[in-house]
């Protein structure tokens, strides 16, 4: 009984730990020292900020009955990607409903 709960408990870890390698490339990848790329920086520095919702979203899934939320975590980090990285290459940049917006709420093109 123990040993199938730990079964399911390191399955559903295994999800979210998957995306950490990618995460910390990432995050390394862009630092000042190496490619001085901002934007994939903070790429990488967005999955290590959210990173207790990823496991919250990882163990979710592994715990549920069929397992077809994979899509629910990719796209949360997914998200978490684009508001970083667009943050990165300029502090104006809101996202909105309707499409970017700026700060003072002009649409930018």
């Amino acid at each position: 009984m123990m040993l199938g709960f730990l079964q399911r408990l390191g399955k559903a870890l295994m999800l979210p730990i998957a995306v950490l390698p990618a995460a910390g490339l990432l995050l390394r990848l862009g630092q000042p020292d190496l490619l001085n790329i901002p934007f994939i920086a903070a790429a990488g520095d967005a999955v290590f900020s959210n990173l207790a919702l990823i496991f919250a979203i990882g163990v979710a899934i592994g715990f549920s009955k069929d397992g077809n939320g994979a899509a629910a975590l990719a796209g949360a980090i997914g998200y978490f990607v684009l508001t970083k990285g667009a943050a990165a290459i300029d502090k104006d940049i809101n996202m909105s409903v309707l499409g970017w917006e700026n700060a003072r709420g002009r649409r930018c093109r």
